[in-house]
């Protein structure tokens, strides 16, 4: 049986490993609609959240204020974001997605924003990907209970 630490490391090299794989399938659709893959990231939060401040959105995505400010400029520049003064507080701006914005990215299928995974996934055997779902499942659990 491996210890604690060698188990922890086995995991961090791993999820590297698929972080970088995912992320390799995200870029390659950057020549296609001149998206990076944080504008999109952003993008995906508002349409989950729905609208939300600068400060809110950057502390649900974990990046400063500053970075989420300027990717915020650029979807503006391209239609993709606007912001908006709040009715309630006008002192506070919020980050709302654009039509053209939403459907830009429900054109984008996750499949192919995933492809490489999905692809390998596929041509695993089906006790393979039944124990792969169900690890990822677990995970999850963890991750939602650890909120």
């Amino acid at each position: 049986m491996q210890n604690e630490d060698e188990n922890v490391k086995i995991l961090v090299e791993n999820l590297l490993f698929i972080f970088r794989a995912l992320h390799r399938g995200l870029e390659s659709l950057l020549p296609e609609d001149g998206l990076t893959v944080p504008q999109r990231f952003i993008m995906g939060h508002l349409i989950k959240h729905g609208s939300m401040s600068v400060k809110e959105l950057g502390q649900k995505v974990g990046l400063t204020h500053s970075t989420v400010s300027g990717i915020v400029d650029r979807l503006e520049r391209k239609g993709m974001a606007i912001r908006v003064q709040d009715l309630q507080d006008r002192r506070i701006t919020k980050v709302t997605i654009t039509d053209l914005g939403r459907n830009h990215l429900h054109r984008i299928k996750p499949r192919r924003m995933f492809s490489l995974v999905v692809d390998s996934f596929n041509n695993a055997p089906a006790g393979e990907q039944r124990k792969i779902l169900d690890g990822l499942a677990a995970l999850r659990r963890l991750l939602d209970d650890g909120k």
